[in-house]
């Protein structure tokens, strides 16, 4: 395994930790196959994808439903995603990743000053930016929750639009509804990433309001949810009127066949979800619980399934790493991969790491590992 993220077999892990990449490495899908890392970086379903949804990719599949050219407008998708929320068609816009939507939606608006809940994912200020946008990070000095906006119009003036999470990552804190409100009453537009929401610790969507703020985009993600990154599927929340300016500059061209696939099964999976929240009531607290009591390790507030660690040993403490980039390199040797924030703006130091929670067999590997590396 070394050799597969480029050290040297006899390097000593101090020496190496200069040669790991910030985050980890995209590698082919065959050597992916072979390895037995076990993945703590990306936020998704620890209930893995429900057997109906399997079920109809493979049938698609054995069909030869792909053969066909997928719709554009992606209407039984848009039919079964406005059914479950309860509005009407005209309201929801289906494409490929979060990011993409949100890149798809920031360019229908006039080229402005954005701002970026920081901290949070760097492919916000890419998809906005990629619009033609300016953008700043909206840092809160006190804590972790988003900047309010008032405090957020003293600090970087009058903002066009805001990018903001529910939860947000690495956070993992929920949006305050007043916050997002003073936000939707300062700024032309809003959009809120709520593709982690299904899967947070009491989280409640802020779709409801676009009945009220037409300037309010909230992005979903259906890939997020049922534990199916490899088949991006997202989706735009909006007034009629605003995803209708959208469309002007989307083409759709991105909306894969398996949207209509599995468009009819999202509605019968309500036990899976079920399930979901309440695995997840239980396993976010214990897994704070747990992470906070490995000597070093300090954790911030989880209301997401991901939480944002701290390592920084206290004084006199002799553990067996001394920072977390070591760290982080001596649980990739492991076979664990947990996502470094060096460099995120917004964190006070390099020090931090994200942590997402999944199974409770999977959670204890971590953990044991943890205790191991460091004690």
């Amino acid at each position: 395994m070394a050799a597969l993220i480029g050290y040297d077999r006899q390097a000593d892990y101090r020496e190496a930790q200069t040669l790991l990449p910030s985050k980890p490495v995209a590698l082919p899908y065959e050597l992916r196959t072979e390895m037995t890392w076990m993945d703590f970086c990306h936020p998704v379903n620890p209930l893995g994808t429900p057997k109906p949804l399997v079920q109809a990719m493979h049938t698609a599949l054995v069909d030869g439903e792909l053969s066909y050219i997928p719709d554009r407008d992606g209407h039984v998708l848009r039919a079964e995603l406005a059914r479950i929320l309860g509005l009407d068609e005209d309201c929801v816009l289906p494409g490929s990743s979060v990011a993409s939507m949100i890149r798809t939606a920031a360019q229908a608006f006039q080229v402005g000053v954005v701002g970026i809940v920081a901290p949070s994912l760097s492919d916000y200020v890419m998809a906005v930016e990629n619009a033609g946008h300016e953008t700043v990070d909206l840092i809160n000095p006190v804590s972790f929750a988003p900047l309010d906006a008032y405090s957020s119009k003293e600090q970087y003036g009058q903002l066009d639009g805001v990018v903001l999470g529910n939860p947000t990552y690495p956070t993992s804190r929920l949006l305050q509804r007043s916050t997002l409100i003073h936000y939707l009453e300062t700024c032309s537009w809003v959009i809120v990433d709520e593709s982690n929401i299904e899967l947070s610790f009491g989280g409640e969507s802020v779709v409801p309001l676009v009945k009220r703020y037409p300037n309010l985009i909230v992005v979903r993600s259906p890939s997020v949810t049922f534990g199916m990154p490899g088949v991006p599927i997202s989706y735009l929340v909006a007034d009629p009127r605003t995803i209708r300016q959208i469309r002007q500059f989307y083409e759709g061209a991105d909306v894969s066949m398996f949207a209509e696939v599995l468009a009819k099964e999202f509605p019968r999976q309500l036990d899976y979800l079920e399930q979901s929240h309440e695995f997840l009531d239980q396993e976010i607290p214990w897994m704070q619980c747990m992470l906070s009591l490995v000597p070093g390790i300090s954790i911030h507030p989880a209301e997401g399934n991901f939480v944002l660690c701290e390592f920084h040993p206290g004084e006199g403490m002799r553990l067996g790493v001394t920072c977390t980039e070591e760290l982080i390199v001596r649980l990739q040797l492991a076979g664990f991969l947990v996502h470094s924030l060096a460099g995120t703006p917004g964190l006070p130091s390099d020090e931090y790491f994200c942590v997402c929670v999944k199974l409770r067999e999977e959670n204890q590997k971590l953990l044991d590992a943890l205790k191991s590396v460091i004690a």
